[in-house]
């Protein structure tokens, strides 16, 4: 679940186009010229003023691992909150079944067993006196975790073009997503945004980059 918080900038155009304005030494008191400027920047690839935009969430119900791959978009100013392991008793945790999982009987049955034998053994560790802190160790990356996360529009288009990919794990995608609809429904203006900008590398480039291409776009010829 994604939840976008109302520090959240409502109106991210509106900022772009006047703070733009600010350094051409343009009128910035009227919001429809504002928007326009800020869509004519963004067209024309000017990102800095793009990192004034500040979006911040909660993040839940998401594998440790998808945020750990969700946290290598570091670039810009962002920076997070997680869920602690070594105050957060872990007894019942919640864990994330992949769809190759899912698909067989077989091996939901054993990733299933697996999960729940570390939920047992983390509960004896706990029992037998042992810190939450040191007893967290054992747990699993397909636990799920909880996060506040906050960056700026920039940094966002970034992980946007890179997570949406066919090829981006399917977790992370997923939560990709997730982020890209809450942000769609927000406002007219991130609705532009999303809609526009959050979108797949290959959209961008018009082309595939990618080694093993899925063929949603053709590969670039060297």
């Amino acid at each position: 679940m994604v939840e976008i918080f109302d520090s959240t900038d409502k109106y991210p155009l509106q900022k772009i186009g006047k703070f733009a304005g600010v350094c051409w030494g343009s009128p910035v008191d009227d919001a429809e010229k504002n928007i326009k400027r800020a869509k004519d920047c963004i067209v024309s690839g000017h990102g800095r003023v793009l990192e004034y935009v500040d979006i911040e969430l909660c993040i839940q119900g998401y594998s440790a691992r998808a945020i750990r791959e969700y946290y290598t978009h570091i670039g810009g100013s962002p920076t997070r909150l997680q869920e602690s392991t070594r105050y957060v008793n872990c007894n019942e945790f919640d864990f994330f079944v992949p769809p190759a999982v899912r698909a067989s009987e077989k091996a939901s049955r054993i990733y299933c067993d697996t999960m729940d034998f570390i939920k047992a053994q983390y509960g004896k560790l706990i029992e037998s006196g042992v810190p939450r802190e040191d007893a967290a160790n054992i747990l699993p990356l397909g636990m799920m975790t909880k996060i506040v996360d906050k960056r700026n529009l920039r940094n966002m288009i970034n992980l946007m073009n890179q997570r949406l990919c066919s090829r981006a794990y399917s977790e992370i995608r997923s939560l990709a997503n997730e982020i890209k609809d809450r942000l769609s429904s927000y406002s007219e203006e991130w609705k532009w945004i999303c809609d526009g900008l959050f979108v797949p590398k290959c959209d961008v480039s018009g082309f595939c980059t990618e080694k093993k291409c899925c063929g949603r776009r053709p590969k670039k010829e060297n």
